[in-house]
């Protein structure tokens, strides 16, 4: 017998998977704005604490995103020549750097969306980086009650270091007055 079966099955309708991925690429530009309004104001403060006569002259004003929150932690930190203004801000800055790997599989993760039958999604993020011309690769496989747990960590995160940060940069400003 010379039957042949057809080894391609039927595609699956794609409503459910468009509303998926709908749902995850507004979730990932939902984190995307809070790690962007974070960074603006993490940028805010160094630029204020820049401004602070001879205290401000060491403090430094990297381009990468990354060597700005060093910098801001070196200036804030126990040793920083603002450690006294920073107290609050210091801890807030280490809370929310425990997102620093999220927003790198944001912003550079290749995603992969999985459904259940109940049309909720599942994210495989994979980021591929070179470091000392060796490749890293990492994952994260992310439910989506996961990334909504995470999303909240991560607003509450950057609302509390947006708050301490603002004050900083207000009592700057009403020392200098």
């Amino acid at each position: 017998m010379n039957a042949f079966t057809s080894l391609v099955a039927a595609a699956l309708p794609s409503e459910a998977f468009d509303a998926a991925t709908a749902q995850f690429h507004a979730w990932r530009g939902k984190n995307l704005d809070i790690f962007s309004r974070t960074e603006a104001a993490v940028t805010e403060t160094l630029l204020a604490l820049r401004s602070v006569g001879r205290r401000g002259e060491v403090v430094k004003m990297p381009h990468l995103v990354g060597q700005r929150y060093a910098a801001l932690d070196a200036a804030i930190g126990p040793i920083g020549p603002f450690a006294a203004e920073g107290k609050k801000a210091i801890a807030a800055l280490t809370e929310f750097d425990a997102h620093t790997r999220i927003r790198t599989m944001l912003c550079h993760g290749v995603g992969d969306i999985l459904l259940d039958r109940h049309g909720r999604w599942t994210v495989l993020l994979r980021n591929l980086s070179l470091s000392v011309d060796q490749a890293e690769r990492d994952s994260l496989l992310l439910s989506q009650d996961e990334a909504d747990l995470l999303q909240a960590a991560i607003a509450r995160a950057s609302q509390v270091l947006c708050s301490h940060l603002g004050h900083l940069r207000t009592n700057l400003v009403s020392a200098k007055s």
